[in-house]
């Protein structure tokens, strides 16, 4: 008797101890599955927060000759906009452009009142540049500036209009740049017409004000990623 007991004994100790183990292990697993979850849902919310989160910044152009009315005149100033490299240049340095082409960004103008919150309700109303060009500048794809003809000068479409007597610079329109998919390798270039309808990826931006001086100019802009 007293060594079936002890044999019962025993196997209740065995069992006690698995359960102690298997509990041991399971509670890690369970503590990394719930540092899995929390790291995915911090990104999740951090790229929720980018969506519509607006940034206020300006830039400089100079002049390095006279006259200002010239477009090469001004040298160019690169910029980072959320994942698009731009750069400022032209006329008081007021005309932008995506740099390059290696990633498919392309510009276009909307409503100036439009809203990141309604992406999807003026998505269809973007002017693309690509397909209402003017004669300048010499690279006249993919940039935006004035908009429209200026002492014989056709720009096409652009986002800005210039009193030529005040020298006074009103934004009529804002920015709009999107990431195209490019389905076929090699198949988009600066001077391709895509449809930001089905962008990847997009950013609205407003020039606020273009501040000219004797020798350089200064751009005020906002912009916010709508996509």
């Amino acid at each position: 008797m007293k060594k079936i007991i002890l044999s019962f004994l025993a196997l209740a100790a065995i069992s006690i101890t698995s359960c102690s183990t298997d509990e041991q292990t399971a509670t890690p697993q369970g503590a990394t599955q719930a540092q899995e979850q929390q790291v995915t849902n911090k990104t999740a919310k951090t790229a929720l927060a980018e969506i519509c989160s607006e940034t206020s910044t300006s830039v400089t152009v100079n002049r390095w000759q006279a006259p200002s009315s010239v477009d090469s005149n001004w040298t160019p100033v690169a910029a980072t906009i959320g994942s698009v490299n731009v750069q400022w240049e032209g006329i008081y340095g007021a005309s932008i452009r995506p740099v390059s082409n290696t990633d498919h960004w392309y510009v276009g103008t909307v409503d100036l009142d439009s809203e990141c919150d309604f992406w999807n309700e003026w998505k269809s109303t973007i002017v693309v540049k690509n397909a209402n060009l003017g004669t300048a500048p010499t690279d006249k794809y993919n940039i935006l500036g004035y908009d429209g003809t200026i002492s014989g000068t056709n720009y096409g479409l652009g986002y800005y209009s210039y009193n030529i007597t005040t020298h006074i610079m009103t934004p009529a329109r804002a920015i709009v740049i999107w990431k195209a998919v490019d389905t076929v390798p090699s198949s988009l270039n600066s001077q391709s017409i895509t449809n930001p309808s089905a962008a990847t990826e997009a950013y609205l931006v407003k020039v606020t004000a273009v501040t000219p001086g004797s020798s350089s100019s200064t751009i005020n802009y906002t912009w916010t990623k709508v996509l």
